[in-house]
């Protein structure tokens, strides 16, 4: 992964596959201390293959097996962060905060709080649509 001066992440993949206007690209992320000499020693090293929908450029003449450059803005990651990390912890603390408030044990509002993060990952699958199309890779130079 590298980020570039206008604030963009990029990564390199093959393409897999082609549909309509989409190509799926597969791409390897790894933790940045996978170059590390001590990674083999480490349990931190961390490799992954994804396979992620970028829409294709109506003067693209891209085919299967070509490696290709593929980027998302910055701004893109740092929402992803906050909806993954930062607003479940946000709904577990402040559940936990009121529950306790109202009185309840620290056990009921620690279940409560850990029961209220089923209804907001069900709403951020049922939302999966509307969200996946703010995130959008592109083909770098395109």
């Amino acid at each position: 992964m590298e980020v570039s001066q206008k604030s963009e992440i990029s990564h390199q993949g093959t393409i897999e596959s082609i549909k309509d206007n989409v190509f799926n690209v597969r791409i390897i992320t790894m933790a940045s201390c996978v170059s590390c000499s001590a990674s083999g020693t480490c349990s931190a090293a961390d490799i992954a293959e994804k396979i992620v929908e970028v829409v294709k450029p109506t003067n693209t003449s891209h085919k299967i097996g070509d490696m290709v450059t593929i980027v998302l803005n910055q701004s893109m990651g740092l929402k992803a962060v906050f909806l993954g990390y930062v607003a479940p912890f946000l709904v577990l603390l402040l559940t936990l905060i009121f529950m306790l408030a109202l009185g309840f044990s620290e056990g009921i509002a620690g279940l409560t709080s850990l029961t209220m993060l089923a209804p907001y990952f069900l709403v951020l699958y049922i939302y999966k649509e509307k969200i996946k199309e703010n995130f959008t890779f592109k083909l770098k130079n395109y």
